[in-house]
């Protein structure tokens, strides 16, 4: 812990310039002696930190001491402060990752220019400011071992109140979820945070370690159990469209031109809207009973234009 407080103190110093004894112990929730010592251990290994006294006085890095690629090169950071400039304005007042972004904006200042090529948004359009805020509370339960209430609306519309014990928040395509063990049904879920509402702290709970491997584990068990084989027929004018939906080993070209897709999804409603997305462009195949539930489906909304 010292180890990691010494090189933040380091990395404070260089990025602001002149920082108080009193600012430090502050950011680090120590005492002034244990900023002292620490500033002393700093000089001891060949960092020339000096010090200025009276009112705005404080810590510095003599002229001339440069910290740039102290970690990576800049190759190295490139994708890196892409990632965290991005990040940065979801995890709000959260000081270990404020932390974090310190030492990326070392490179910053002087190496700009290398890394502007390269944007990545991670944001999601319709909900930006409850995400930064669902976020915050997020990663303060999981650091703090406190459940998370909140209302929580399924593929299928329906609300329900949910208590959960969180473990990881994770970003997959293109959404943000929250992985939690499930107090209401009692098993490990995976929560599209869209389709949270009015989320809160809740109590502490003692963690039950489990790896991600194990993790991965039960959603692929509960997927199986859940899922359903389809094979979809594409015509030949979507199909180089396909790997933008489906995984390049699922997807299969006949000779004719047109693609065969086999694969497994979740059965429910969300499903054929997700097929009826490609409009004439594909055709169930199989399984038949699955087929036959699409032709009610499409029947029942003609029905709606056909007054």
């Amino acid at each position: 812990m010292r180890t990691y407080r010494l090189l933040s103190i380091l990395i404070i110093i260089s990025q602001k310039g002149l920082v108080t004894g009193s600012e430090l112990a502050e950011h680090f929730e120590v005492s002034l002696r244990t900023i002292y010592r620490d500033i002393e251990k700093i000089s001891e290994a060949g960092v020339p930190i000096a010090a200025t006294g009276g009112k705005g006085g404080g810590y510095y890095i003599m002229e001339n001491y440069n910290l740039n690629n102290l970690f990576f090169n800049k190759k190295e950071i490139e994708p890196l402060i892409a990632v965290m400039d991005n990040l940065k304005f979801l995890f709000g007042n959260n000081q270990q990752f404020n932390d974090i972004i310190l030492k990326f904006e070392t490179l910053r200042n002087n190496e700009k220019q290398e890394y502007e090529k390269l944007s990545i948004d991670m944001s999601h359009f319709s909900m930006e400011s409850e995400l930064r805020e669902y976020l915050f509370l997020i990663n303060k339960a999981i650091e703090g071992n406190r459940t998370l209430e909140f209302e929580y609306i399924n593929r299928k519309m329906e609300h329900s109140n949910r208590i959960v014990e969180p473990i990881q928040i994770e970003f997959s395509e293109g959404q943000w979820y929250i992985i939690a063990f499930c107090r209401i049904r009692k098993d490990y879920r995976k929560f599209k945070l869209v389709r949270v509402r009015n989320m809160k702290l809740g109590e502490c709970f003692i963690k039950n370690p489990i790896s991600k491997e194990e993790i991965g584990k039960v959603f692929s068990e509960s997927y199986e159990r859940k899922g359903i084989l389809i094979t979809l027929k594409f015509s030949s004018k979507i199909g180089e469209q396909l790997s933008e939906y489906f995984s390049r080993d699922k997807i299969r070209c006949l000779d004719d031109g047109t693609y065969i897709v086999e694969d497994s999804f979740p059965d429910d409603e969300g499903l054929k809207k997700f097929i009826l997305s490609f409009g004439d462009e594909c055709e169930v195949l199989d399984p038949e009973r699955f087929r036959r539930e699409m032709t009610i489906y499409i029947n029942k909304i003609y029905s709606k234009y056909n007054d």
